[in-house]
């Protein structure tokens, strides 16, 4: 499991005003009920958090916390700790 998928769990549940309780990191975004404007908001979620641009794509092309989470290691390396929000 990707260090990733916790803090990008917290950015989806912000994102769709949930619990994080309710989020599985195997679950589609499609599921979750992620739009495009759901996605948007969650990439400049993502770019603020790792500081570096995040393309829409990526959540269709990698549909899952999970499956993204695994993508964003083999993009910009893992990670040893959560990536602090910059706010």
């Amino acid at each position: 499991m990707s260090k990733r998928e916790p803090w990008l769990i917290d950015a989806m549940a912000e994102v769709l005003e949930v619990d994080r309780s309710q989020l599985s990191a195997t679950e589609s975004f499609a599921e979750l009920g992620v739009d495009s404007l759901l996605g948007l908001r969650l990439t400049r979620k993502l770019e603020d958090l790792l500081g570096s641009e995040v393309e829409l794509e990526w959540l269709f092309d990698h549909p899952s916390v999970r499956q993204l989470a695994r993508f964003l290691d083999e993009r910009f390396g893992e990670i040893e700790a959560a990536p602090v929000g910059r706010g």
